[in-house]
């Protein structure tokens, strides 16, 4: 995916998260640091600061982002930071979660080691990404990233060792006309055309994963 959340800030616009339908990852990832009582929390690459509104409020959260259109809808406290250079003491967090941004980075094993500096003991690192074949009713496969899910675990595990991997592969997202489905190719890079493969109302199948560890 583009890191064009400046440049063109209608494709991100154009993203509707109300057609998903099941397998949000923040919730799961909220409850996860509620579960285990951590504090602080860094959101890197949390643009709008979903996963901090599922916390209760006053639980120690920051926004972590290198986009000024997506921190300026943010809550406080945030950061502008690039996610490798985070701004952020050793040994300092409770948790850090770097949710569907890791495959914008050139070396995601990079950012994933400065997260591991900055967890303190027992903090919790978690990312999540999707599957180059996620969404198989409109396209034939994405491009490759930095940081697909077909090798996600891998890159944490070469930092981290020991995982917990929850894959999905399910249909999620529910595209109930036309207008729909052209939405969510521009949002998510698609040509056009692709949404001449499909007759909605259409469920798409998403793949991927989500990848939890804990620092030792």
């Amino acid at each position: 995916m583009p890191c064009d959340y400046d440049s063109d800030p209608e494709r991100w616009r154009s993203c509707d998260r109300g057609v998903q339908v099941f397998g949000d990852v923040h919730e799961p990832v909220a409850d996860r640091i509620l579960r285990d009582g951590l504090a602080p929390v860094l959101d890197v690459g949390g643009g709008q600061g979903l996963l901090e509104s599922l916390l209760p409020a006053g639980w120690p959260a920051i926004v972590v982002d290198l986009s000024p259109a997506q921190l300026a809808d943010a809550p406080r406290p945030k950061v502008r930071a690039d996610a490798s250079l985070l701004p952020v003491r050793d040994q300092s967090a409770g948790a850090v979660a770097a949710l569907w941004m890791l495959y914008h980075v050139d070396e995601p094993a990079a950012v994933i080691a400065d997260t591991a500096r900055v967890l303190r003991p027992g903090g919790l690192f978690v990312a999540s990404t999707s599957s180059r074949s996620s969404d198989p009713e409109l396209t034939d496969g994405y491009p490759p990233t930095p940081f697909d899910a077909e090798e996600a675990p891998d890159i944490v595990s070469g930092v981290f060792g020991d995982l917990d991997v929850e894959r999905w592969d399910a249909p999620m997202t529910l595209l109930p006309d036309r207008e729909a489905v052209l939405r969510f190719c521009r949002s998510h890079g698609l040509p056009h055309e692709a949404a001449e493969r499909v007759s909605p109302p259409v469920w798409l199948t998403k793949r991927g994963c989500l990848v939890y560890a804990y620092k030792r």
